[in-house]
């Protein structure tokens, strides 16, 4: 069976853009359009809600969204109305979020209890259920229900982490794990390793679920073009990104000098702390030739679904042309 193929846009660019993008994206006959929701850029739903009246096939939903900044009564909301509106093509990761310190936000005791019943409150409205849920973080008293019946009593829910035990969560309770922002072979297997355990604990049967990864992308025919626009991308995201970091024992100090640079406007000088390791581990990133084997590699590994993240490359509409026509065609064959 083929792989699944997709593509994740992040809310960095005009409003205006997003119906082509998704457009375009459906016509080459990818799988699935994820759409960011993170703090600092244009949130997912009104950039999802554009996509959908703009496209008629292919699914998609927000990867991800975090409970801990808008409960998960108020998601499942968003994502019903998304799942009406394009005649029952919504999808849905929900995960902890790489922000929320950004708001005074600080990680809960249990981020899996979290999370677990976040899915369960999301779940539960999805299906009508009136029985009243009381959790340790979310409450649902038999008065929340929709006054509209959602198109369909079930939709995908898949799980957003980094982490071993969560994706352990994901395994027992949703549709698969979503790991974006890397690339790294021995990480991916840990945690697709983690995911057949909650699977197998939980009665389930493994190779039922989906392991998404979300590398950042860079794909242009200027492979130095391409690799200089990922070394500042990753200037900015690098200090977020753990424990990938950590575990994989990148230098901290070069990422924090990095993110200085970045921050006083000296992009040049961000970039040339970037090392190519660093690169390797967190994207694809080159010519449409190079990225073909990495991809390659990561589905040896035993990920079921690529789906590939920003910044895309130099320019998005050569990145999404050459993702359509010189990559894509490859997995179909």
């Amino acid at each position: 069976m083929d792989p699944k193929i997709s593509i994740m846009i992040a809310g960095t660019y005009p409003m205006e853009d997003y119906a082509w993008m998704a457009r375009e994206i459906e016509l080459y006959g990818f799988d699935e359009l994820h759409v960011a929701d993170d703090l600092i850029m244009r949130p997912a739903w009104p950039i999802l809600t554009l996509a959908g009246h703009h496209t008629r096939k292919i699914k998609l939903g927000p990867a991800i969204i975090t409970p801990q900044l808008v409960n998960p009564a108020y998601h499942a909301a968003n994502l019903v109305a998304l799942d009406e509106l394009t005649g029952g093509r919504a999808i849905c990761g929900i995960g902890r979020g790489g922000f929320n310190a950004m708001v005074g936000l600080k990680q809960p005791a249990s981020t899996i209890k979290m999370l677990r019943e976040a899915v369960q409150v999301m779940r539960r409205l999805i299906r009508r259920d009136t029985s009243p849920f009381a959790g340790e973080y979310y409450t649902a008293t038999s008065e929340l229900v929709f006054d509209h019946k959602p198109v369909r009593s079930e939709i995908p829910i898949f799980i957003g982490t980094w982490g071993p035990k969560i994706s352990q969560l994901a395994g027992e309770i949703a549709e698969g794990v979503k790991a974006d922002c890397v690339a790294d072979i021995s990480y991916v297997r840990t945690l697709i390793d983690n995911m057949y355990i909650g699977a197998q604990r939980a009665g389930r049967v493994p190779d039922a679920l989906e392991f998404t990864v979300g590398p950042l992308c860079s794909v242009s025919m200027d492979r130095n073009a391409a690799t200089s626009m990922m070394k500042r991308f990753l200037a900015i995201y690098l200090p977020f990104l753990s424990p990938i970091k950590e575990t994989l024992g990148l230098d901290e100090e070069r990422i924090k000098k990095a993110n200085d640079a970045y921050l006083t406007g000296d992009y040049k000088k961000a970039e040339s702390f970037v090392t190519d390791d660093m690169v390797r581990a967190f994207s694809l990133t080159g010519t449409p030739d190079e990225i073909i084997p990495k991809i390659e590699a990561l589905l040896d590994a035993g990920v079921t679904h690529l789906c590939f993240g920003p910044p895309h490359g130099p320019s998005v509409e050569e990145a999404i042309t050459l993702l359509g026509e010189r990559v894509l065609p490859y997995f179909r064959s």
